[in-house]
C-alpha cells in the first residue's frame, strides 16, 4: 500500500505557526459579534489544520485525510461571518489533499467544489456582498491551483528519482556483465591454455622426453602470469573504471598485439598466420581492446574445438572501419605428433558455453561508434568476423 508523503519538520512548523496567528486573530477580532457557533465552527477548522499536519507527520493518513476534510468544510461555512479569516483553514486542507500525489485526484477536485458552493450559501444569513463572496472563492481557486503546482512538481520529483534509479540499476547490471566478459576472457585464455600445455607436458614425460616437458613447463609458467597480470588490470579496471587505457593506439600498436596472439598459440602447439591488409590507422582504445579480444577468443575456440587445425586470421582496414576475419576447419587435417595429441582434452572442448561470442557481440555492440561480431559455420570451416567504425 502507498502512503502519503511525510511532511518535512518545516512544513509541519509552518503550519502549526499559521494556525495559531489564525485562532489569535479569531479570538481578538470581532469575537463578540459574531455568534458563538461561528466561534466554535472556527475553532474547530483551525484545530483540524494544525491537527493535520500533526498526524500527517506521524504516518496516521487517514486521520490526517479526515481533519483536512473537516478543516475545509468547517473553514467554508464560517468564512463569511469571520471575515474571510477562516477561508485559510479551508484552503489549508483543499491544498494538501490536491497536492497529494498518492490520492487520487478527484478527491481534492471533490472537496474544492463542495467548498465553493458552500461558501456563498454561508454567506447568505449574513448579508456578504458579492465581492467578498467572490475573493474567498478566489482564494480557494488559487489553493487548488497551488495544490496542483505541488502535485505536479512531486510526480516530477518521483519520476526523476525513478530514471535515476532505473539508470543505476542499468549501471549496476552493465558493470556486472563487464565483469563476467573480462574474467571469461581472462581465463578462457590463461586457464585454457595451462590445461593444454600441461596435457603436452603428460604427454611428453610419457615419451621420455624430459627436456622439451620441461620447456613446456616454463611455458605454461609464463603464461599464468601473464594472466594473472590480465586478471589484475581487469579486476583493477573495473574498481576504477577512470584507471581504463583511454586516448587512441595506433594501427602497429594494434598489429602487433594480434601477432603476439598469434605467436602465443603457435606456442601452445596451434597454427596460426595474420595477414593485414589497407593502410592501418589511429583508433580509440577500447576499439583496439575489442579487435584483440575477438582474435584472443577466436584463438581460444581454436584450441578447445579444432585443436591443431590451421587459423586463419585477417585485419583489414577500409576506409570508413576495421575488420577481422578469423577462420579455421572444424577437423583437424593428418597426423599429430605426441606432443599435442592429447591436446583436444574432452574438460577444455566442454568448457565453452557460449559466453565468449556472446560477450564479443556485446562488448562490439556498446562501442561508442559502434561495432558487430559474428560466428557462423559454413561447410566445415567456423569463421568469427568483427569489425567496428573508425573515427
Amino acid at each position: 500500500m502507498n502512503f502519503s508523503r511525510t511532511p518535512s519538520p518545516l512544513a509541519v512548523a509552518l503550519n502549526l505557526i499559521g494556525a495559531v496567528v489564525v485562532a489569535w486573530s479569531l479570538a481578538v477580532t470581532h469575537s463578540g459579534q459574531r455568534p458563538v457557533w461561528v466561534t466554535a465552527v472556527g475553532v474547530v477548522a483551525v484545530g483540524a489544520w494544525a491537527g493535520r499536519a500533526a498526524f500527517a507527520a506521524i504516518r496516521l493518513q487517514r486521520l490526517a485525510l479526515a481533519l483536512a476534510v473537516l478543516a475545509a468544510l468547517a473553514g467554508a461555512v464560517t468564512a463569511a461571518p469571520t471575515d474571510s479569516l477562516m477561508i485559510v483553514p479551508a484552503a489549508a486542507g483543499i491544498m494538501s489533499l490536491v497536492s497529494d500525489e498518492l490520492r487520487p485526484l478527484w478527491q481534492g477536485l471533490a472537496l474544492a467544489a463542495a467548498v465553493l458552493v458552500i461558501i456563498p450559501l454561508g454567506a447568505l444569513p449574513f448579508g456578504t456582498g458579492v465581492i467578498p463572496v467572490l475573493a474567498m472563492m478566489g482564494g480557494i481557486l488559487l489553493a487548488v491551483f497551488a495544490g496542483l503546482s505541488r502535485r505536479q512538481f512531486r510526480l516530477s520529483e518521483a519520476q526523476a528519482a525513478e530514471l535515476r534509479e532505473r539508470d543505476l540499476t542499468m549501471r549496476e547490471e552493465a558493470s556486472r556483465i563487464a565483469i563476467a566478459r573480462d574474467l571469461h576472457d581472462v581465463l578462457a585464455h590463461s586457464l585454457g591454455g595451462l590445461v593444454i600445455q600441461l596435457d603436452a607436458v603428460d604427454a611428453l614425460l610419457e615419451a621420455g622426453d624430459a627436456s622439451a616437458a620441461r620447456a613446456r613447463v616454463v611455458d605454461a609458467r609464463d603464461l599464468a602470469a601473464e594472466g594473472l597480470s590480465e586478471a589484475r588490470r581487469a579486476v583493477a579496471a573495473l574498481r576504477d573504471p577512470a584507471s581504463r587505457e583511454q586516448g587512441a593506439r595506433s594501427a602497429s600498436d594494434l598489429e602487433a598485439s594480434l601477432r603476439d596472439l598469434v605467436a602465443a598459440h603457435r606456442s601452445l602447439g596451434g597454427d596460426a598466420e595474420l595477414a593485414v591488409s589497407g593502410e592501418g590507422r589511429e583508433l580509440a582504445a577500447d576499439q583496439a581492446a575489442a579487435v584483440q579480444r575477438a582474435l584472443q577468443e577466436a584463438l581460444s575456440n581454436a584450441r578447445k574445438h579444432a585443436p591443431g587445425a590451421p587459423v586463419a586470421a585477417r585485419l583489414d582496414w577500409q576506409t570508413d572501419r576495421v575488420r577481422l576475419t578469423v577462420s579455421n576447419p572444424l577437423v583437424v587435417p593428418g597426423p599429430r605428433s605426441a606432443s599435442d595429441r592429447r591436446s583436444a582434452h574432452p574438460v577444455l572442448a566442454r568448457s565453452g558455453g557460449g559466453h565468449g561470442l556472446e560477450g564479443m557481440r556485446e562488448r562490439f555492440a556498446a562501442l561508442p561508434l559502434g561495432g558487430t561480431a559474428t560466428a557462423e559455420n559454413d561447410e566445415g570451416r567456423f569463421t568469427v568476423t568483427a569489425e567496428t567504425m573508425l573515427p
